[in-house]
This record gives C-alpha cells, sequence and structure tokens, in this order.
C-alpha cells in the first residue's frame, strides 16, 4: 500500500463523553473467517451505555479538556501489532471462534470453522463488549439472551479466563433450571447433578453443541413464522454457566444491567424475514458488504455484511420496523482489487411481513469530479465516498472518510479509488431524502500533480462534497477554479547538523464536516520552501479546515481551525523556529480519530476555544502549548513532556518533579492566593523530535481577584463556562529570523534578531514593551551580555548580533530575550540551538 493514502494516524485522544453502546437484543453481524469481529465493530452502530457500565467509562475530563488535538502522525506501517496470545472457544451453541487477547487484556475473535464443518464458518453472529469483556453470539441464540439464555455463555474472554477455551475443557459446563428429564433432552447435554426440583448441572459436549444451536434456530424460526414466543424452549426456564471451582468470578450480567432489553422483551416484538439480493453492475449476483440498521431502534437489529458468505442471497430474521440497507454490491470476491463495486442504498425499508430487497448496483451513477479548465486530467487522484446512517435514537451505521473507518472501507467496501487500485471508480445509488433519523453523504477527491509520493513541490487539491439527507441524483462536480480557496505557504526544515536536512515528511489538511471528521488528502514528502495548495468543499458555511505540517524533524505543528471563502487567498509560514510556546487559545473539543472505535469522530463545535491562561477564583487554569513556530496561532499537535515550577511571592507553591501533573490534555491548576499577588511560572520543554534543542520560558506577572474579566469573543470560553474568569498576563515571544530553508543564518556576518512580543490570543496586547537580547554559542553555558532591542516601523523590536566564523565549536546560536511591558509583567524565553550557521 503505496504511503501516500495514509495520514494523520496514531492519535492521543481524550475519553469519550458518550462510549459505545452495547449491543442488547436482536443484534445481528455476519462475519466470516478472515473477517475478525473486532474490525466490524469499528464500523459498526453505537447505542447508549448500560447503567451499571457508566462508571467504568466516566472520563476524569474537565468542561474544556484540552489544548490542541494530540496527533502523532503514522503510516500504517508504522503501527506495531500488540502482542497477544490465541485459543479457541466452543459455544453453546457448537460455534467456534479464535479468540486473541492482548498483554493489555483487550480481546478480539474471529469465526473458526465447526470441526467437520468448514461451511458452518461464517455465519451470522452478535457482537459487542461490556466491562471490557468481548461477547459473541451467534444468531440462533440471539431471541433468547436475557430469558432463556444468559448472555455470559457467550462472554468469549471470560471462558478464556476460566480456562473453558477448548484446550482445556471438551464440556461447557451450565446449570438448567428444568427438570432432569428435560435437561437431560437437550442435543449434547449431560446432567452431572440435580441441585433441586427444577434445576439441575449439567455438561455441554462440545463436540455435539451443534445440535443445541439448531434446536434454537429451529424455535425460534417456527415462533417467528407462527408470531408465537420468540426465544422460549418449552421446560426450560433459564441456562447458566456453571463457574468451575478456582476461576474468576462471574463477571457481571449485561442484561441484567441494562433495563431496555427487559422493557423490549416485554413488548413482544414480531420477528419477521428479510432476504436481501444483491446484483452487480454486470446484472449478476453479486458480493454485498454493508449494513442493515433499524432505524427506529439500533438495539433491536443491525447486521453486518461480510464477505464469503453474501454473495447473491443473504437472509435473516429481524424484529418488524424500518431498516436502512447500505452495502457495496461487488462484480467479485471483494478483496481482488480488480472487483468493481457500487455503494447501493436503500435507506428506509418498512419490514412488517416477510420481506425481501434487491440491492441493484446498476441504478449507481459515477462520482466524477473536475476542475472547469481541465488541469485535472493528468494529476494523480484519490478518491473516497463515505456515508453514515443515523437512527431514530441516534445509533449510527457507515463509514467515514476518518483514517481507521477509511481504511475499513477501502479494503471492506471499496469506496476508494487510488492509484494503487487502479483509479477503478466509484458509484452510489441515489436515493430519495430520508423521513427518519439522519443519512450523511459524502465525496472527497485529493488531486496532486507531482508523483503518488512525495508530492515534492507540486500543488495540491482537496476537494469535499457533503451531502444531507441522502444520496443525490448526481454525483458529477464540476469545479471552478475561481472558487478555490488558495493557501500559499512556505515549508521551513528544522535545522540539523550534517549536509542533508531532509524535508519535511507531510503537509495536508483536516477536514471537519458537520457530521464527520476527514483524515484524508495527498500531502506525503512536499519539499521545503514555498509552495502552493488549493481548497473547495460545497458548504464553505459549514466545512471547517485545519492545516497540520509535519517538518524533517520534530512534532507535527496545526494551523487554526477556520472556515474558508471561495476565491480566498491565505499565506502561511510554517516551523520557522527557534521553538516557542504559542499563544493560541486552544480547542474546547478533540476530534477522536485514528485509533478510536467510533465511525463518528464529529464534533458538536469545532471552533469553540478555552481561554489559554486565566484566573479563575483562586485558580490559574493554564494550558501550555510548548511547541509552537514564528506564527503565534501555529501549535504542536503532541504537548511534549514538560518541567514546571510554580511560585506565590518568591515561595515556590508548585513542582512538577514532586507532583502528580500533565497538562494535556488538561488545564494546569496553579494555586493563587486570595488576593493580590506576584507570581513566577517557569516550564522547560523540548520537541521529542529534536530533544538536544530545549526551550525554557519564565514568566513573571501579577494577578489579584478583582482583575477586570476577560473579554472573550463568543466561541471561547473559560475553563469552567459558568464562572467568569479573568485574563493572566504572559507574555508570549515569536520571532521573525532571516533563515535560510533549512533553518540556517550565514557565519560571519550580522544577523538581525527580530521578534514579537504578544499575549495570549483573544487578549488585548501588552503596552510599551521593551526587551533584550542575549545569544550564545556554546549551548548555553556563555552568553553575550544584554543587547537592548529597538523597535521597528513595523512594530517588531530588533537586536543586531555578529556570528563568527562557522567551526565545529561555532554552528549551533542559542538565544535568550528578556521582555516586559508598563505593567511590570516580564518573560525570558531561552532557546537552545535555535537556529544553525551555515557551513
Amino acid at each position: 500500500m503505496s504511503r501516500f493514502r495514509v495520514i494523520a494516524a496514531l492519535t492521543r485522544t481524550r475519553p469519550r463523553l458518550r462510549p459505545p453502546r452495547v449491543g442488547v437484543i436482536g443484534v445481528v453481524v455476519t462475519l466470516t473467517a478472515g473477517a475478525g469481529l473486532a474490525g466490524a465493530a469499528a464500523v459498526s452502530p453505537t447505542a447508549d451505555p448500560p447503567a451499571t457500565a457508566a462508571a467504568a467509562h466516566t472520563p476524569a475530563a474537565p468542561v474544556v479538556p484540552g489544548a490542541a488535538p494530540a496527533g502523532q502522525p503514522a503510516t500504517a506501517e508504522d503501527a506495531e501489532p500488540p502482542v497477544v496470545t490465541s485459543t479457541t472457544v466452543t459455544l453453546l451453541t457448537g460455534d467456534r471462534f479464535l479468540v486473541s487477547v492482548a498483554a493489555d487484556g483487550s480481546q478480539s475473535a474471529t469465526p473458526a470453522p465447526r470441526a467437520g464443518r468448514e461451511d458452518r464458518a461464517g455465519g451470522t453472529f452478535t457482537h459487542f463488549t461490556f466491562a471490557g469483556d468481548t461477547y459473541v453470539v451467534p444468531a440462533e441464540a440471539v431471541p433468547y439472551l436475557g430469558s432463556t439464555l444468559d448472555a455470559r455463555l457467550f462472554n468469549v474472554g471470560y471462558l478464556v479466563r476460566a480456562e473453558l477455551d477448548d484446550r482445556h475443557t471438551s464440556g461447557l459446563p451450565v446449570t438448567v433450571e428444568a427438570s432432569r428429564a428435560t435437561a437431560e433432552a437437550l442435543p449434547g447435554t449431560r446432567v452431572t447433578t440435580t441441585t433441586g426440583a427444577d434445576r439441575v448441572r449439567a455438561t455441554v459436549t462440545k463436540k455435539d453443541a451443534a445440535g443445541l444451536g439448531r434446536l434454537l434456530a429451529s424455535r425460534w424460526r417456527t415462533a417467528a413464522t407462527h408470531d408465537a414466543t420468540v426465544g422460549a424452549l418449552p421446560g426450560v426456564d433459564r441456562i447458566g454457566l456453571a463457574v468451575p471451582s478456582g476461576a474468576p468470578k462471574l463477571p457481571a450480567d449485561p442484561m441484567a444491567a441494562t433495563t431496555a432489553a427487559s422493557e423490549t422483551s416485554a413488548k413482544g416484538l414480531r420477528y419477521r424475514t428479510l432476504t436481501v439480493n444483491g446484483i452487480d453492475r454486470d446484472g449478476n449476483p453479486g458480493v454485498m458488504v454493508g449494513f442493515v440498521q433499524n432505524v427506529d431502534d439500533g438495539r433491536l437489529a443491525n447486521v453486518g455484511l461480510a464477505f464469503p458468505g453474501s454473495e447473491g442471497t443473504k437472509s435473516f430474521v429481524v424484529p418488524e420496523g424500518t431498516y436502512s440497507l447500505m452495502a457495496s454490491v461487488f462484480t467479485g470476491p471483494a478483496d481482488d482489487l480488480s472487483s468493481r463495486a457500487a455503494l447501493v442504498v436503500e435507506p428506509e425499508v418498512k419490514v412488517t411481513r416477510d420481506t425481501t430487497v434487491t440491492l441493484d448496483a446498476r441504478r449507481a451513477v459515477p462520482y466524477r469530479v473536475g476542475l472547469d479548465n481541465g488541469a485535472d486530467r493528468d494529476m494523480v487522484r484519490s478518491e473516497f465516498i463515505g456515508f453514515l446512517r443515523t437512527g431514530v435514537r441516534g445509533d449510527v451505521s457507515g463509514v467515514t472518510p476518518e483514517w481507521l473507518s477509511a481504511l475499513l472501507g477501502r479494503f471492506n467496501m471499496g469506496l476508494s479509488s487510488e492509484p494503487y487500485n487502479g483509479n477503478r471508480g466509484l458509484f452510489a445509488t441515489p436515493t430519495s431524502p430520508v423521513t427518519k433519523g439522519e443519512f450523511d453523504f459524502v465525496g472527497t477527491t485529493a488531486l496532486s500533480e507531482g508523483l503518488e509520493d512525495p508530492i515534492g513541490d507540486a500543488p495540491t487539491y482537496q476537494l469535499v462534497f457533503p451531502e444531507e439527507g441522502g444520496i443525490p441524483a448526481s454525483l458529477t462536480y464540476t469545479v471552478k477554479v475561481a472558487d478555490l480557496t488558495t493557501v500559499r505557504s512556505e515549508l521551513y526544515n528544522t535545522p540539523v547538523d550534517g549536509t542533508e536536512p531532509g524535508a519535511p515528511q507531510h503537509r495536508l489538511n483536516l477536514v471537519q464536516l458537520p457530521w464527520t471528521l476527514d483524515t484524508w488528502g495527498l500531502g506525503l514528502n512536499p519539499a521545503a520552501g514555498p509552495r502552493t495548495d488549493y481548497l473547495y468543499s460545497t458548504r464553505p458555511e459549514q466545512v471547517v479546515w485545519q492545516t497540520q505540517v509535519l517538518p524533517n524533524a520534530g512534532e507535527a505543528i496545526l494551523s487554526p481551525r477556520r472556515k474558508v471563502r471561495p476565491g480566498q487567498v491565505i499565506e502561511e509560514v510554517w516551523n520557522k523556529g527557534p521553538d516557542v510556546p504559542s499563544a493560541t487559545a486552544p480547542y474546547a473539543q478533540l476530534p477522536s480519530y485514528g485509533l478510536s472505535m467510533s465511525p463518528t469522530p464529529s464534533l458538536s463545535d469545532p471552533l469553540l476555544q478555552a481561554c489559554l491562561a486565566c484566573r479563575q477564583g483562586d485558580l490559574g487554569m493554564v494550558y501550555a502549548n510548548l511547541v509552537g513556530d514564528s506564527d503565534p496561532l501555529h501549535a504542536a499537535a503532541y504537548a511534549p513532556d514538560t518541567a514546571v515550577r510554580f511560585y506565590r511571592d518568591g515561595a515556590l507553591a508548585y513542582d512538577s518533579g514532586t507532583a502528580i501533573s500533565d497538562l494535556r490534555p488538561s488545564p494546569l491548576a496553579l494555586p493563587l492566593v486570595p488576593g493580590p499577588a506576584d507570581y513566577r511560572l517557569t516550564v522547560s520543554a523540548a520537541d521529542p523530535g529534536t530533544p538536544e534543542s530545549k526551550n525554557t520560558t519564565d514568566w513573571t506577572f501579577r494577578s489579584s481577584p478583582t482583575d477586570p474579566a476577560a473579554s472573550l469573543p463568543d466561541r471561547a470560553v473559560c475553563w469552567d463556562p459558568a464562572v467568569s474568569c479573568s485574563f493572566l498576563p504572559l507574555l508570549f515571544v515569536h520571532y521573525d529570523l532571516a533563515l535560510d530553508v533549512n533553518g540556517r543564518a550565514a557565519a560571519g556576518t550580522d544577523l538581525d534578531v527580530a521578534f514579537r512580543v504578544s499575549h495570549q490570543q483573544h487578549q488585548a496586547a501588552p503596552e510599551g514593551v521593551t526587551g533584550t537580547v542575549e545569544v550564545s554559542y556554546d549551548d548555553g553555558r556563555t552568553w553575550s551580555a544584554p543587547k537592548a532591542a529597538q523597535r521597528r516601523a513595523d512594530g517588531a523590536l530588533t537586536a543586531s548580533v555578529t556570528h563568527p566564523e562557522y567551526s565545529d565549536a561555532n554552528r549551533w546560536v542559542s538565544l535568550r530575550v528578556t521582555a516586559e511591558d508598563t505593567d511590570g509583567n516580564a518573560v525570558t524565553q531561552t532557546n537552545i540551538r535555535a537556529y544553525r550557521l551555515a557551513g
């Protein structure tokens, strides 16, 4: 797989405020050997958490969660697989699964062929996670959950821990609430102990358990057909798991933990057979990969169709209701890159009787994008279509352009058209607007005049076409060049020792749509220096863009989030050193992209910001964006490890070396006094990618509870939005040095050290700022005498320094700038190895 297609991958994200919901009754996911359950679940529907599970997912997060989005880009090849142990588990129904458990306890399960019945692998199963354990329930057992069958019989994680896997035992110990004769009559079941008049302990022999599975399926289908009670076995009240002596305690029952299951069971649901036929673009039976979602209540039924096993026709039993059918229909095996596909969607199908639906790919229209001047004809093209179907209760199924979801969509549903698959084209069927829930569709096109990898200095185009309510009748878009947003930028390399500084690793855009995050585009290996790129969307009033640059060395840097206008011209400078703390206000919401398993990494308010450094009561809430560049509103995607000391009226009040603290994603809460006081905050950090280049910022300032309230715009809040706050008057230094594209200055000549001093974003500029400059050529061991900076006509401060001739001993320049305003607030900014001398 070419690296240029994968961007913004492994990231740190804050805990989700709403964890994924577990499935309850009637949920069916079709999977097969080779298509792991964990992967399918990544784009499966979500639901509300059970009450007892909420505590396990409650995030320890403030109202405003963090600074800049954490994001260490990596390619798929960079991700290291976890260490896992695997074993097979045979369930009560005879279905076998390969269960893998990672070192951190996380689990995944993949269907395994039943001995002598390889055709059985790839049936239909529900899959959900509860309290850290993976549950896999065969379709024939689903209607019995919460009534006749204890869901913990299908907790494959616990079965492994209790050594009830196939390596340790050939039988599954159970308790049966029934007479001895009734229990003995169950297929594959041998009674071992009678514990009461209507209760026995028994063992289900694994090699014969398939008979019990067939009995459950037969009773289910007969009851559904005749409108009888579904989920009951005559004479059997309940079958549960008998815990062996010495085994871990049986976990809580997920069905008992949610009242929704019992409420739903009481409704007396009527089950119907839903049959789905797939017709490919050639008119032949096709292979279907996708979703069938109950729009009324996703807890009742959400079906995933996966290959093989979904060729031509697939039937399953579902409760009555409205369903959305969304699948790619392939002309051949879905894992064959030569197979042509079309996304076929029937967003609202009422199932009140046995129903057959045909997903006909011949109705699909092509997704086609072009520039009106035809300049895109010979460009490298990477395209993706994605969708989300949201039910009435908020249940979601789909594949978005977000990185992990996009990978699943590309490989499982063929929703991408790229050089690696021959740019085979994308097709989707038009739909009527939905009347229940929501349906969102998007097409994204990335173009480059350069090669696939790298893009060099060639321009890129990122074009986004979101649609709401359904898929339009035409997916052909012609973009007027005059409507493109032009982004002119200069990319600087981080200075390094040696004659080959390398080049930036990527420049790309994160696109926040109203319903999803797009981390998609061409942007790997641009050339350092000036470049021009273009942006476009059909919804400029809704789409939020954010640029990310990963330099040749060091952390990725993010721009402010912004909406752009057609025809607008944006100019940017990236990674022009040295590293300094950013003055940008952090964003209150972080997208859960990367390895988040949710299909909905959208932000409800992507432009909402938090005050960077504000006083609330007797706390100073400070976010530390400690790696930025010459632009005061650029900030590193990752906050580096920091050393923090805080003083009140000269006395040490906080030391990160002795306190438990973490500047990400929450702010640092500094203890203030209830009256006026002088404060000092010292923060030292180094970009993990360039640890030898250290920066230390030493702020002194005065604060009082009676300071004026901070004047924040509508889209900015204090850490606690319910309480007013005042700005902490920190001063920020940002440099404008005459460096070459590799971050170097000429040796043996004078250089004007120009810098600007500001307050944090949204705070008025400081008044009467004066400053001095010191320089060191031995990594800060000795310094020149401070030199007063003069104010230029453009408002910048500047002081001239004279560089020595280049030598091994004189190749790095360190800077120390001290600035003070008329209110007595001051900052000393020290940058070790701020830039390099050319030589």
